[in-house]
């Protein structure tokens, strides 16, 4: 028969009218089938694990009495009853699916004599990986601790049933039905899941139509099977530890010996031998964190006709044992290799991408693989390590754990690539897709014309109506289930027929191999993290945070560091999928905040060392002591950790300007150091902390407001005052350096603490006033004072008016001094003038702090000032717009801070003013006559006040002085307010003292004229010995006038000094 005839009636054909492909579609959508019900036994296997484990963990960490624990546990099972409903279903749906998988093999082989064993082989690898994880699953709900708790539950639920309560609210058919689903959720949590699936399969064998011929077919295809997976066992026989990294062919080669043994089907003698050998050599294979499997103990129990008694059960964990350090060493060396693979992955990706599509896609294609190959090498290694030491029960040690922890940076780089890229990507698998599908269907076209060659009529058309099938699965998008389709109908003739030669059979099964793996690509390398496995060593892994934070603070490059969060958040997302409790923080805002502290500390610490590095050593070999450098750390991009985006840069300029800030005010005099720490995180570390903008101090700042104003007693007669420069110079201090105070550091205490603070210290200086001049007041009604000080004033009442008497007398106020002298003297040797002298200085410092502390004010409101705008905002009209409470509060504030600026900026309070009247209504009383005479005793306080100043200047020049001072301007403020205070400002003026003085200071030069004159006329008459004795009386000359020059200085001083503080109260 002509080819081209027989193509063109095939094309006539439907798919209805041909009976082969029907069980060829049935099947393919039962491996379908398979595939989503593996997909979500693997998921419920993971939520069933965590709820066990939440079940226990409430138990523990509820209260210590027995009965309360048990009563949260069956609370937290009721809460679980849904979720065990999912269970079983799926366990119930999957049961179906394999009696009908069975059926339909009866059938197709039936059909189809002829078939070739490739064929049932893709149904029984759908097949087997089902049973693996019905056999997980078996496993895990026996060695639960669910099922040694739901015969209680259970009782307890029947209980609850039984109470009138409970019927008023539910009828007996409710309470029936809650009954049979306990009665089907006991045989899964029982643990019988698998021998409930090998009931129903012997059920399924009575009614399956096995003739002699078709039982011959499945049991040669079955054993041919086996033998492929015993083999895949015995693949890794020089290293027998990948069968308990990777158990899969130890259990789905078990379940499927227990299956066929249930269903009659006889195996071969010597090959049953061979894989029961092979099985029996594993004992304690690890299928979770706390579930493990014995092949050996699971054919016993579901097989036992499998089993003798006698055989000995081999167990090759001691050679395990043996050679685990060479494994680790293997493996991290692998790691070492999949990382410089990855990498130079990684850079080809992104060449190719750059390069565009057109001449790229071959290398692209076989990127794509390439990286689809890493990553499950990648995601194989971390199940192989996890694995390794649950089934050796060791600890996962440091090393191990930061090698997972490298492998899940890999997966992330991974993904990574090509999730930056994954618009280009998709267009190119897409292009490649096209390609592989054109590919297909040109040996698609081969073969149906070589089909000629073909002698059975009936055997032709089985073919071509196959080959219409994959025609027609891959002519839509290559889906995974068209492929599936697509695999069964090519593995229906090829190798059977002599159709296609040999090496285009094996270009058109490569092509298809690599179209599976391409279409399943974007999911494969993205849901890597997806991957209940991961998750479940994740869990594993997540147990040891101080691991994980050490090994995160060892990362240097931001690039791997952005990894790990990544990964570490991907998993935290999974694994919270199937928690039933959000109790403790997640692992990536652990090690996230771990991170954050260690980089916070490390680089604080930077900064202190790079602050004081000019007070260390220059080391001879800088590069014997190796220092980590983390600066580039602080680049890594913004990372999603539960569910929020976290800057680590932003979060570390946070950290730095909350230190700085704190430090800054708790040791203020330290503010330069601070600030250099700062101008270094931005030099070196690129980081902008937000100024303070407190007040800048330096080492001699002195002391703070507050603490003046709290000790103004103490600080009064301690510190001496300079009018001209405003500041105040520590008397006597027991360091090497005196502390000064002038107007800057006013002004940074006021910006620190406010202007309020100026009201409340001339608060504190007024109190202090009252004390003073209750002395001063004291001191002058005292008898022998006021007797003398009347004596005097009469005098002066009397001589006033009389021409001669211009001044007061020079003599009397000397007089008054000796006279006083007289009364005693203190332990120091000061008369009571000098104590008298010493509290007219002491108000006179009080007052002129007063005009410190307002001269700092206006510098502190005018460094304010430059924050306010230039020009006069009036928000005076904000109240006729519809402004919200939020704005119209803020305004108001705002002007209330700029009135008050405005107010301690101007002049308009004048505290000298109010120092005045504060006292003056009192002491100007006219029952207080004994001030009235307060003038007359200025002359004695002013002699008194020069000679203690020359003094104080003269031990300048003297060594181990205790006690000194340059100037003290408090004495001259102090006298011109009391003068003023007590309205005797004029009669001061009267008494004409400046005139005496200069008259007595020029007397006094004459007369060392007239000694000299006088010298000079006795050395003309008697020339004996002359030159002695002008020798001597030239000293005496000089030093009496040295010594008038230095009184007439400080008479000048103070005199200019009263009239430069009478304009303060004017």
């Amino acid at each position: 028969m002509d080819n081209d005839f027989i193509i063109g009636n095939c094309m006539k054909l439907s798919e209805a009218e041909l009976l082969a492909n029907k069980p060829l579609t049935t099947l393919a959508n039962l491996c379908n089938q398979c595939n989503d019900l593996t997909k979500s036994a693997q998921q419920l296997q993971l939520k069933f694990l965590n709820a066990n484990s939440q079940i226990e963990i409430q138990q523990v960490s509820q209260g210590s009495t027995k009965n309360v624990g048990l009563e949260c546990t069956l609370f937290q099972m009721s809460a679980a009853i849904d979720f065990f409903c999912q269970v079983y279903f799926l366990l119930e749906r999957a049961i179906l699916v394999l009696q009908n998988i069975w059926t339909q093999i009866t059938s197709f082989v039936s059909i189809s004599v002829d078939i070739h064993e490739a064929s049932l082989f893709n149904v029984f690898d759908a097949m087997v990986k089902l049973l693996e994880q019905i056999v997980v699953f078996n496993e895990i709900t026996e060695q639960s601790s669910l099922s040694s708790k739901w015969s209680f539950y259970k009782k307890w639920l029947q209980t609850l049933a039984k109470s009138n309560a409970t019927y008023e609210h539910c009828t007996n058919f409710e309470i029936n039905g809650l009954q049979t689903s306990l009665d089907d959720i006991e045989s899964v949590i029982s643990g019988n899941v698998f021998r409930i699936l090998l009931d129903s399969l012997l059920d399924t064998k009575k009614q399956m139509n096995l003739k002699d011929a078709n039982v011959n077919l499945i049991t040669q295809h079955s054993n041919a099977y086996i033998r492929m997976l015993v083999g895949s066992i015995e693949t890794h026989q020089p290293n027998e530890y990948k069968n308990y990294e990777e158990p899969k062919h130890l259990i789905r080669l078990t379940a499927f010996i227990c299956v066929l043994h249930k269903l009659g089907i006889l195996l071969d003698g010597k090959l049953l031998r061979n894989a029961l050998e092979s099985l029996a050599r594993y004992q304690r294979v690890p299928l979770s964190r706390m579930v493990y499997w014995s092949p050996h103990a699971f054919i016993g129990k579901h097989a036992k006709t499998l089993v003798k008694s006698q055989d000995k059960v081999q167990d090759c964990l001691k050679q395990y044992h043996a050679s685990i350090e060479k494994i680790n060493a293997n493996d991290l060396r692998s790691c070492r290799q999949l990382g410089t693979h990855i990498a130079l992955w990684s850079i080809n990706m992104q060449r190719v991408i750059a390069a565009g599509p057109f001449g790229q896609l071959k290398s692209f294609s076989k990127l794509i693989l390439q990286g689809q190959g890493y990553a499950d090498d990648v995601n194989g290694l971390i199940d192989g390590l996890i694995k390794r030491h649950l089934a050796l029960a060791l600890p996962i040690t440091k090393a191990t754990l930061f090698t997972i922890c490298k492998l899940m940076q890999y997966l992330q780089m991974l993904q990574q690539t090509f999730a930056s890229n994954q618009i280009i990507c998709m267009r190119f698998l897409s292009s490649l897709l096209q390609w592989q599908k054109q590919k297909i269907l040109h040996l698609l076209q081969l073969t149906k014309k070589s089909i000629a060659d073909v002698k059975q009529m009936e055997r032709k058309m089985s073919i071509l109506s196959t080959l219409k099938l994959s025609e027609k699965s891959i002519k839509g998008y290559p889906s995974k289930r068209r492929l599936t389709i697509l695999n069964l109908a090519l593995s229906e003739f090829l190798g059977k027929e002599r159709i296609l030669p040999t090496d285009k059979q094996k270009l058109l099964k490569s092509i298809s191999l690599r179209a599976n793996n391409l279409c399943r690509y974007q999911a494969n390398l993205l849901g890597q993290f997806d991957s209940p496995t991961l998750i479940n060593n994740y869990d594993s892994v997540a147990l040891s945070d101080v691991a994980l934070k050490e090994y995160v603070q060892q990362q240097r490059n931001p690039y791997l560091l952005q990894n790990m969060f990544a990964a570490c958040n991907k998993l935290d997302k999974n694994l919270g999928l199937f928690n039933l409790s959000n109790e403790c923080p997640m692992t990536s805002t652990r090690i996230l905040d771990g991170e954050r502290d260690f980089l916070c500390n490390h680089l604080e610490y930077l900064l202190r060392v790079e602050a004081l590095s000019h007070l260390l050593l220059s080391q001879e070999q800088p590069f014997t002591q190796q220092t980590l450098d983390y600066r580039n750390c602080i680049q890594m991009s913004a990372i999603e950790v539960a569910g929020s985006y976290n800057i680590l840069k932003d979060n570390l300029e946070n950290y730095f300007t909350a230190t700085f800030y704190n430090l800054t005010t708790i040791a203020p005099h330290d503010w330069k150091s601070y600030e250099k720490m700062r101008h270094l995180a931005n030099k070196l570390l690129q980081l902008r902390p937000v100024d303070d903008y407190l007040p800048n101090q330096i080492i001699d700042q002195g002391i703070d407001v507050l603490q003046i104003m709290r000790n103004i007693h103490t600080f009064a007669s301690t510190y001496a005052y300079n009018m001209n420069l405003q500041l105040f110079v520590e008397m006597e201090s027991r360091n090497k350096h005196l502390d000064i105070i002038g107007t800057r550091h006013v002004a940074n205490s006021v910006q620190t603490h406010g202007t309020g603070i100026i009201n409340t210290t001339v608060n504190f200086i007024y109190q202090f006033l009252r004390q003073k001049f209750y002395t001063f007041s004291t001191f002058l009604h005292d008898e022998h004072i006021k007797s003398r000080l009347l004596k005097e004033y009469r005098h002066h009442a009397e001589h006033k008016h009389i021409k001669p008497y211009q001044s007061y007398p020079y003599e009397r106020a000397e007089s008054f001094i000796k006279k006083i002298r007289k009364l005693g003297v203190s332990s120091n040797g000061e008369t009571y003038m000098d104590l008298f002298r010493k509290v007219i200085t002491q108000v006179g410092n009080a007052v002129g702090y007063v005009r410190l502390l307002q001269s700092g004010s206006k510098n502190a409101n005018f460094r304010s000032r430059s924050f306010m705008c230039r020009f006069n905002s009036n928000f005076g009209r904000c109240e006729d717009k519809s402004l919200e409470a939020t704005t119209t509060g803020s305004i108001r504030e705002y002007e209330k801070s700029v009135e008050h600026l405005k107010e301690c900026y101007s002049d308009c309070t004048n505290y000298f003013k109010l120092l005045m009247q504060g006292f003056q209504p009192f002491l100007c009383n006219p029952h207080n006559h004994h001030l009235r005479t307060f003038f007359l005793i200025t002359p004695a306080l002013i002699m008194n006040y020069i000679d203690y100043r020359v003094k104080e200047k003269l031990k300048m020049y003297k060594k181990d002085q205790p006690k000194c001072s340059l100037f003290e301007d408090g004495f001259a403020i102090g006298l011109i307010y009391i003068l003023n205070m007590l309205n005797q400002l004029g009669d001061f003026h009267e008494l004409g003292w400046s005139q005496t003085t200069a008259q007595q200071l020029a007397a006094e030069r004459f007369k060392l004229n007239d000694m000299l004159s006088t010298s000079s006329k006795d050395q003309s008459n008697s020339p004996q010995k002359p030159h002695n004795i002008d020798e001597k009386l030239l000293q005496t000359v000089a030093i009496t006038e040295r010594h008038v020059n230095a009184f007439e200085h400080e008479y000048n001083l103070l005199y200019a000094t009263l009239s430069s503080a009478e304009i303060f109260f004017q």
